[in-house]
């Protein structure tokens, strides 16, 4: 599922790991929305970016009715039978695939499989990683047979949601092995040209530019007038080419260093080369940078799932939250001026972070439910019996 740019890097860690641990399986990374009408794949993404972006109230209201019990079981019902309604293509898409498991990284296609499994004939086992440090309701899946969840206090939670706690497993949220990979942090700093005196400060705000983001850039570049020599910037504007451009020029007449990019794939190593993210707070990207144990300052946060996401990281020290790009640029400047604080909220980044999750997931996970599914064999090879579904 790639309705948004987390859920499809879970997932691409998750199959990477499955393909690791097993050479010869047959992984496919299945995006849900591909087998949907083109109105309705279309309008997925766009209403969420118009919720987050200009109605973030109406966002923060809709996810606390739907999260509330009584207003989840309202719902439930009809959210279903219009999801199945809508992927009806999936379905049987699905149905003739014979997996021999099935792993949502996304809310919309653990329902549909629930589903699935409710109507008896998906007999594969489906596990259900959540990609938020809290889970919403809308992940919530009583016929999954195993729910992954990145905190004790979402299997808490869960739990008391009624879910099993023998389905209940606290690895984290799966990311790429790259982020928890050593490097050579001297050699990224020559790639990408960066002063050895100064401190390295890498703002993103995942595939879309999503809140004041270039206003954040400027308050950083402002600091140079503060605090001459402290700061260098590694913007990825990640989608948004025309922002990348107009950075880019910019950085021609700043006197503090700026290099912009676009879409990259190379994250783990910006991350790893830098000193402090300036970043919205997005379940993968708060993973990635705790994997890396690289402190945060969010300065967007939406309402919901990213507002929990950035109040657990915080609440363990390895983050603070900014409410305008003035506040993200002092912040910024308070955290990477004081060394201790510094160190204090990498070392609280490292406690958080689980670079190893995916490979957790499964070897921990998904191998011990194949191997109940067919008891018989002591190691299951997917590509004779089926498919693994990320």
């Amino acid at each position: 599922m790639t309705a948004g740019a987390g859920h499809r890097r879970a997932a691409e860690a998750l199959a990477h790991a499955a393909q690791a641990h097993d050479p010869q399986a047959d992984v496919a990374c299945v995006n849900l929305l591909d087998h949907t009408p083109s109105w309705f794949r279309r309008g997925y993404g766009w209403i969420y970016l118009l919720l987050v972006r200009h109605l973030s109230w109406l966002w923060k209201l809709n996810y606390r009715v739907l999260d509330h019990p009584v207003g989840y079981r309202s719902i439930q019902p009809l959210r279903r039978a219009w999801n199945l309604l809508m992927t009806r293509r999936f379905v049987r898409w699905l149905r003739a695939q014979e997996p021999t498991v099935v792993v949502a990284t996304h809310f919309l296609p653990a329902d549909v499989c629930s589903a699935c499994k409710q109507q008896g004939w998906l007999t594969a086992p489906l596990i259900v990683v959540v990609t938020d440090w809290h889970p919403h309701r809308f992940w919530l899946s009583q016929e999954a047979q195993a729910i992954v969840v990145g905190t004790r206090e979402s299997a808490a939670a869960c739990e008391r949601w009624g879910l099993a706690r023998e389905r209940l497993h606290v690895f984290g949220i799966p990311i790429d092995p790259a982020f928890g990979a050593a490097v050579n942090r001297q050699g990224l700093a020559e790639r990408f040209q960066l002063h050895a005196t100064r401190r390295t400060v890498l703002v993103t705000s995942g595939g879309t530019t999503v809140g004041r983001f270039e206003r954040v850039v400027e308050a950083l570049l402002a600091l140079e007038w503060v605090r001459p020599g402290l700061l260098q910037l590694l913007v990825v504007c990640g989608e948004n080419e025309t922002l990348r451009r107009r950075l880019t020029e910019r950085a021609k007449r700043s006197a503090m260093p700026l290099r912009a990019f676009g879409f990259v794939d190379y994250m783990a190593d910006l991350m790893a080369v830098s000193d402090l993210a300036v970043a919205k707070a997005g379940g993968l990207t708060v993973s990635e940078a705790l994997g890396r144990g690289l402190p945060m300052v969010f300065y967007h946060v939406i309402p919901g799932q990213e507002q929990m996401n950035a109040l657990y990281v915080v609440r363990h020290g390895a983050a603070v939250i900014a409410q305008t790009p003035r506040e993200t640029a002092v912040a910024a400047q308070r955290c990477l001026s004081d060394p201790a604080l510094l160190t204090s909220m990498q070392e609280a980044a490292k406690a958080l972070g689980h670079p190893d999750a995916a490979s957790a997931i499964v070897s921990r996970v998904i191998g011990p439910l194949l191997q109940n599914n067919n008891p018989s064999s002591v190691v299951q090879r997917p590509s004779e019996r089926g498919r693994h579904h990320e």
